[in-house]
């Protein structure tokens, strides 16, 4: 059972409807995930299956069920040093397995950004593992993730945006201004993909303005805590229903009201 969570953020616009948002990519046990999350690598690797969604890796600490994540994909990029974090921390979560083994069998299909961090010794393991790496060093006036994010929103033309999600792992965490970065892609690409971001505590993904969002939360995996955080502008207006302490037309903003810890 998924408890169901709706919330109405409103600015100035009319209500274009109901958008929901479910962790489809978390639960389904049929599409191979049991025996990744169980700490065996098996024959999943490098298998894409028909799942709508893109992992993005970035360079800093990825969380346990990275795996899970990895066997959901369909496309699995690393930004720049997190090819590191990749060639490094996998193998962790297969304590059985030889490291060499399961390197082999979570290669990344891309390796993009200004690649000032990736280190010499991984980016020659994946090149020669046929992993496409892309150096975009000219470009120095958007991050990693920004280069990353294009790349999927431009290179995948087969892929149905409206049902594709860009997982993002390492995106939490660390540095504050790293993390205020990742917010802002969020924003940037709001009107082209659904991006969520994931560390070992937290996920955090935009909810766009002008439509009721209906969250089906797997509890297993979820919560129970979640915060509502006006991003950009205002909102106007937002109401709850399904959580403890419901919100009723209440106006969010930066510098006024913020709202967070509901359960």
């Amino acid at each position: 059972m998924f408890p169901i969570r709706r919330l109405c953020c409103q600015s100035n616009r009319i209500m274009a409807g109901v958008m929901k948002h479910v962790t489809d990519y978390t639960i389904h046990a049929n599409r191979g995930s049991n025996h990744e999350a169980a700490g065996h690598s098996g024959r999943q690797g490098n298998h894409h299956s028909e799942s709508s969604a893109v992992l993005v890796l970035l360079n800093y600490r990825l969380p346990r069920f990275t795996p899970l994540l990895w066997s959901q994909a369909c496309l699995r990029v690393c930004a720049d040093g997190g090819a590191n974090r990749l060639y490094d921390e996998l193998p962790q979560f297969f304590p059985r397995d030889d490291p060499s083994v399961v390197r082999l069998r979570h290669k990344p299909d891309v390796i993009k950004g200004d690649l000032d961090s990736i280190r010499a010794d991984v980016r020659d393991y994946y090149e020669k593992l046929g992993t496409i790496i892309i150096d975009q060093s000219h470009d120095q006036e958007t991050t990693d993730l920004h280069k990353c994010i294009r790349f999927i929103k431009e290179s995948t033309p087969q892929l149905d945006k409206t049902l594709l999600k860009v997982l993002v792992v390492g995106a939490l965490g660390g540095r504050f201004d790293h993390e205020a970065a990742n917010i802002n892609v969020l924003w940037t690409f709001a009107n082209s993909l659904r991006i969520i971001l994931f560390s070992e505590e937290s996920s955090l993904t935009l909810l766009p303005t002008g439509y009721v969002h209906e969250i089906h939360v797997d509890r297993s995996f979820e919560g129970p805590h979640c915060g509502l955080v006006p991003v950009g502008a205002p909102s106007l207006s937002t109401t709850s229903t399904g959580l403890y302490w419901n919100l009723g037309t209440c106006l969010t903003e930066q510098g006024r009201c913020l709202t967070s810890c509901f359960v």
